[in-house]
């Protein structure tokens, strides 16, 4: 699609931005709006149905103990008012990799930790490969509704932890700056993922009964 288009605006001067968005999450206003079939949906609606976590789900670093890692997404009202604003302005032919910049230690981990801090009935098990045994089990188990929504065809991807990451996957730093220029955002900024953002999947699976 990016090479057909690049094609247009080589021949026909058609002015064309192109945006590269990675984890795309919920809108921090609407209840109940929520991509239900999505990766992290999955992820939290699994991780509230069974009760269960790994005590990381990274790589523990030489004496045991959780690494700083970044989970890359922003929230969806957030990259569409970033659309819409910026393809409005720009002219030419441009590509901005809309993703999460911070090396700010925000990783799965943390928003386990923010559901549990939000009254969440979430147990940690410090064996990982004991939490994937038991978290398939539980997760095959769980009511049609809830496991036809689960990260049941997904499981293979949580069969060993990850290796821990910072900052964005690509990038950013022409996005952010658009973003500041045109005063895009609260912060005019890209925004941190935060706990009411996290909390939220729960909440909204819970208004659309799948909790």
């Amino acid at each position: 699609a990016e090479v057909l288009l690049r094609e247009a605006h080589d021949h026909f001067d058609l002015p064309v931005t192109v945006f590269r968005c990675d984890m795309i999450m919920a809108d921090t206003r609407y209840a109940g709006q929520l991509n239900v079939p999505d990766t992290f949906t999955r992820l939290m609606l699994s991780l509230a149905a069974t009760g269960i976590a790994p005590e990381s789900f990274y790589q523990l670093d030489s004496s045991g103990n959780r690494q700083p890692t970044h989970y890359d997404g922003l929230p969806v009202d957030f990259i569409a008012e970033a659309i819409t604003t910026i393809g409005q302005q720009a002219e030419g032919f441009f590509t901005y990799h809309v993703s999460n910049p911070y090396e700010d230690g925000l990783g799965l981990d943390e928003y386990v930790d923010w559901l549990i801090e939000d009254g969440n009935s979430i147990s940690r098990i410090s064996d990982y490969n004991e939490w994937y045994s038991r978290f398939e089990t539980a997760v095959r188990g769980l009511p049609e509704k809830q496991r036809q929504y689960s990260v049941l065809p997904l499981l293979h991807a949580y069969q060993q932890p990850q290796p821990p990451s910072n900052g964005s996957f690509a990038p950013v730093d022409r996005f952010r700056s658009a973003v500041q220029q045109a005063g895009i955002g609260p912060d005019k900024d890209i925004p941190h993922v935060s706990a009411p953002i996290v909390v939220k999947y729960i909440t909204g699976l819970q208004l659309l009964g799948l909790l």
